[in-house]
């Protein structure tokens, strides 16, 4: 998993108007899914659905996040939070602060080096 900057991923998708944060949402999905292996959705059907119904994709990528982190913390011994229903919300409203809370607990579970 890649421990990437929060600042960095929020300011590139200012800058690209948007189109950093669905290339951010395909590579962390197929990382998620290597590494949670929970097998909801695979990357492409969510980046798909976040490009051309983008409330819905991001609605459907808070819950697809949320089950694969909480895989990979239960396979580390780490106690899980069900966080589902916050970035489902998250992601329906305000995406970009969906990106950063998933990108936050992805960095404390993998820090860097």
């Amino acid at each position: 998993m890649t421990n990437r900057n929060i600042a960095l991923v929020v300011v590139f998708s200012i800058i690209s108007c948007g189109i950093y944060m669905f290339y951010w949402i395909y590579k962390t999905s197929e990382e998620l899914e290597m590494e949670g292996q929970t097998g909801a959705l695979a990357a492409p059907v969510i980046l798909i659905l976040s490009i051309f119904l983008s409330s819905i994709g991001f609605l459907l990528y808070g819950m697809y996040a949320d089950a694969n982190v909480n895989a990979i913390k239960a396979k580390r011994g780490i106690p899980t939070t069900d966080n589902k229903v916050l970035w489902m919300v998250l992601g329906f409203i305000i995406p970009i602060v969906l990106v950063i809370l998933v990108q936050m607990e992805i960095n404390n579970l993998y820090p860097e080096a």
